[in-house]
């Protein structure tokens, strides 16, 4: 055999489904190992004031709150309601957009603390209305 044949023979595919087949396998291989998502625990380091969970929830209740609120009207300015909003709970903006981002980086604690959030709105939300229901 010629060394022009080595070239020839080396571009020459005798089983076509056995190489895609490895492509297929080392492409597999290949993603399964780089694309791994955890839910288990923070990813980031924990802020030196992490605000605790039931100021947490409460806070992020009422912040979502105003963002609907202020979707639905714009008779007032966000930013004056936040602050008032932080000042009555005793931390600043920095505070709670630390622990929010340290709170977000645990996928499974913040789906929890989320629930609660949706637990604690919906009975704010029955209150309102009982009350409304026994005024009229």
């Amino acid at each position: 055999m010629s060394p022009g044949d080595y070239s020839k023979q080396f571009y020459k595919i005798n089983n076509p489904a056995k190489t895609i087949l490895i492509v297929f396998a080392l492409c597999t291989f290949f993603f399964s190992n780089t694309c791994k998502v955890t839910t288990e625990g923070p990813r980031i380091a924990e802020p030196g004031e992490l605000l605790p969970d039931s100021v947490y929830i409460s806070l992020l209740a009422n912040m979502q709150l105003i963002q609907v609120w202020n979707s639905s009207s714009d008779t007032m300015a966000l930013d004056s309601l936040k602050q008032k909003l932080f000042s009555t709970f005793g931390v600043d903006e920095q505070q709670f957009l630390d622990s929010h981002r340290y709170y977000q980086s645990d996928f499974e604690g913040q789906r929890a603390r989320l629930d609660s959030v949706k637990i604690l709105i919906e009975t704010e939300k029955r209150r309102i209305q009982e009350y409304e229901y026994n005024s009229q």
